[in-house]
């Protein structure tokens, strides 16, 4: 993951980005050890061959607001093989299958919150007494029901889950849309188009899949927050520093079958294991956080 704050001036030379600054501190990093590039500010010029290579390499460019949150995100049209054939199966997926594999994804997530907070001596119960509650499409809301008393547990009892409040919030805000952006350049990856979601189904979201994919990984964002939170370290702003600090949640580490894979690996892995679902009808296994690492 590369964060370019503007104002800058980026280009391709020999198969690398170059960062250009007014006054120094630019530098070079080769587009093939990327996996994300994050354009934060207006005021960033930039070349369509950096763009193609970037999207030839399976990188995915993601653009900021004027909050400094990530608002768009670049992929490639086709990212795999068989990609028309994935396209049409998903098309074609019958609701059945598409139910299961959301309930398998909630009772992951509210395992991977129940873990959470079991890891910083935080109750953990009430989460997991509803995982066995979770039925097929989660029709009773489980997933509702486990966020709110969840967010009161790890945040505080005064604590809003709200998109546009500044400090705590705004952290939440850009370690989710990381993740989202690695899911959804996973789910390409693998041939699946992001805006067909198994639960989500707003028409005017181009990532659906993505939003339905991430939930059990969410925890991960939630975790820098936290320890943020603990040390006081919540800022009014999201400075350089703070949003190099968040982008750590993609060098984290998740937990497939009970192997453990960088977040990028395990991401294809996963995206793969998707696709079967999907256009197979394969029972899912989604992945967990691995809170063994830091």
């Amino acid at each position: 993951m590369v964060l370019v704050s503007g104002p800058a001036r980026i280009r391709l030379q020999d198969n690398s980005l170059v960062v250009e600054k007014d006054g120094g501190g630019g530098g070079r990093v080769p587009v093939e050890d990327m996996a994300a590039l994050v354009l934060d500010g207006p005021d960033i010029e930039l070349t369509n061959a950096l763009l193609s290579f970037c999207i030839d390499k399976s990188v995915a460019v993601i653009t900021s607001d004027q909050k400094h949150l990530p608002s768009g995100l670049l992929l490639p049209l086709a990212g795999h093989s068989l990609h028309s054939a994935t396209l049409r199966e998903q098309i074609a997926a019958g609701v059945p299958a598409k139910k299961r594999a959301w309930q398998s994804m909630i009772k992951a997530k509210l395992r991977a919150q129940a873990d959470l907070l079991k890891h910083n001596g935080l109750p953990y119960d009430h989460l997991e007494r509803l995982i066995p509650m979770v039925r097929s499409g989660d029709p009773d809301n489980c997933e509702a029901t486990g966020a709110a008393r969840y967010f009161e547990t790890i945040f505080g009892d005064d604590f809003l889950r709200t998109r546009d409040e500044p400090g705590l919030n705004s952290v939440l805000n850009y370690g989710y849309a990381l993740i989202r952006a690695a899911v959804a350049r996973a789910l390409v990856g693998a041939g699946l188009h992001p805006a067909l979601g198994i639960h989500h189904h707003n028409q005017y979201n181009p990532l659906c899949l993505a939003d339905d994919a991430m939930e059990p990984l969410r925890p991960m964002a939630d975790r820098i927050a936290f320890d943020m939170l603990k040390a006081d370290a919540i800022p009014d702003e999201l400075y350089p520093q703070v949003k190099r600090r968040i982008i750590g949640v993609l060098g984290g580490f998740i937990k497939i079958e009970d192997r453990s894979y960088p977040l990028l690996v395990g991401l294809e892995r996963y995206a793969a294991a998707l696709r079967r679902t999907i256009c197979e009808g394969a029972p899912l296994e989604p992945p967990l956080p691995d809170l063994t690492r830091p």
